[in-house]
């Protein structure tokens, strides 16, 4: 196939696609996050194991997105991008169409498969055609792009659960995958970083998913049952993996994860903080449906039109965090952004069980201000501080850490809401029966 010249109408086109992507990335977690309360009652199950629906998700991309952000910038980037529109679209129907609550978690891999390919390779996409002139603001763009996804998540998916049922969330997901997958076949051009022979480091892949697996498993027997045997020994094993897998990954001439990165201090930081941001935002949001519908009575619909004046904050003003970042560095917004989201948890620490909607929204909107002054500016200021060839490694280093993150502060905010409730003797009473 010949490939189109990159001229300005399809540099913009591109972008529309790279967007296009993270909106159905965030479309998709956010849909489910809400979704989580109702399908703990339908299958009956507790959220130590609904958590596993968006933790099936999120280590299976931990796993993946290093390898696949590899092979993107080796095979070229379009191939492995178009693919992993068509394995979300099928995966997420699969989720739909399932009858028992594994079936849900086993699709949800193989959604996450298609989103390991979409996520690494989407942001160097971008990247690349506006290596330039305007990084920041494309950056911008495609932060607003995914807060799209954030409002329309939460509102399209509570308002289906309330009318259709809980497996449109997933079958909605199917024709917006299509139309992604046939863009990017037919505008995007074929990048590729290097042509020779590649290596995924299946090791080094195995290594870090299994570090991951054993100490999200770790907290999660520490919320069911407290600190024992069998918890400290899962946790130590998680310790175990991650000597081994910064061993195997010093001696690997070509590592899944290139250590060597972390000798720049400027992208260390920026995933470091990156990290302890994004493990604030998922322990939020994973607990936020649990508390508005089974402590304040929401509805789904009521939980999704609160969630998005979070998303509705970023809509705004994301591009004005890409733009001041392309004219002021990333520095000073990021610590910005990062006390606003401190004081945004403090917001949060004082809701109870006669909080009003107002009480919630407003930490919500500030969490969604400090967010948009940090984001952009922090992507930004990661590709700034690389070579080029290097775009596609950090790339994925930074969905790894995000979605290790995420995980992680799915496992940790059920740890503390569960042990919190046998603190105060409520874990079996006078609470909703899929918190127990």
């Amino acid at each position: 196939m010949i490939q189109p010249v990159l001229t300005p109408r399809l540099q913009r086109l591109a972008l529309l696609n790279v967007c296009l992507g993270q909106f159905m990335s965030a479309l998709d977690s956010r849909s489910v996050n809400v979704a989580l309360p109702t399908l703990s009652v339908y299958f009956d199950a507790s959220m130590a194991v609904v958590q596993w629906i968006p933790l099936a998700y999120q280590l299976t991309i931990v796993g993946l997105v290093l390898s696949m952000a590899r092979l993107g910038d080796k095979l070229g980037r379009k191939k492995i991008y178009g693919l992993g529109f068509v394995l979300l679209g099928v995966g997420s129907a699969l989720c739909g169409l399932s009858l028992q609550l594994w079936q849900i978690i086993l699709f949800r891999v193989v959604e996450a498969i298609g989103g390991a390919l979409v996520l690494a390779n989407g942001r160097a996409i971008a990247s690349a055609l506006y290596a330039h002139e305007g990084r920041g603001r494309a950056l911008g763009m495609m932060s607003m792009s995914f807060h799209l996804g954030y409002i329309t998540g939460p509102s399209v998916g509570g308002f289906l659960v309330d009318t259709v049922g809980w497996r449109w969330i997933f079958y909605m997901n199917f024709p917006v995958a299509v139309a992604a997958a046939t863009m990017a076949w037919k505008i995007l051009p074929a990048t590729v970083t290097e042509r020779r022979d590649y290596s995924i480091d299946p090791i080094g892949m195995i290594a870090l998913l299994l570090t991951v697996v054993s100490l999200v498993v770790g907290f999660q027997k520490i919320a069911k049952s407290g600190f024992g045997m069998v918890s400290i020994g899962t946790l130590a094993l998680s310790g175990l993996f991650f000597a081994l897998l910064l061993h195997f990954e010093r001696k690997d001439p070509e590592p899944l994860l290139d250590l060597s990165l972390f000798k720049v201090r400027l992208l260390t930081a920026a995933v470091l903080s990156h990290f302890f941001v994004a493990l604030s935002h998922s322990s939020t949001f994973f607990l936020l449906p649990f508390y508005l519908q089974g402590i304040l009575h929401f509805t789904p619909t009521h939980v999704g039109l609160t969630i998005i004046f979070f998303s509705l904050v970023i809509v705004i003003l994301a591009p004005v965090g890409g733009w001041l970042a392309d004219r002021l560095g990333s520095r000073m917004l990021c610590t910005i952004g990062s006390i606003l989201t401190t004081i945004s948890m403090i917001g949060f620490s004082g809701l109870g069980s006669a909080s009003s909607q107002i009480a919630v929204m407003m930490p919500l909107m500030l969490l969604g201000l400090g967010w948009a002054f940090f984001q952009s500016p922090n992507l930004s200021g990661r590709f700034n501080a690389v070579e080029p060839r290097y775009v596609g490694a950090v790339s994925g280093l930074s969905l790894t850490a995000a979605n290790i993150a995420n995980a992680m502060g799915v496992a940790v905010g059920s740890v503390l809401f569960l042990r919190s409730l046998n603190y105060f003797g409520l874990a079996s009473a006078s609470v909703p029966p899929y918190t127990q």
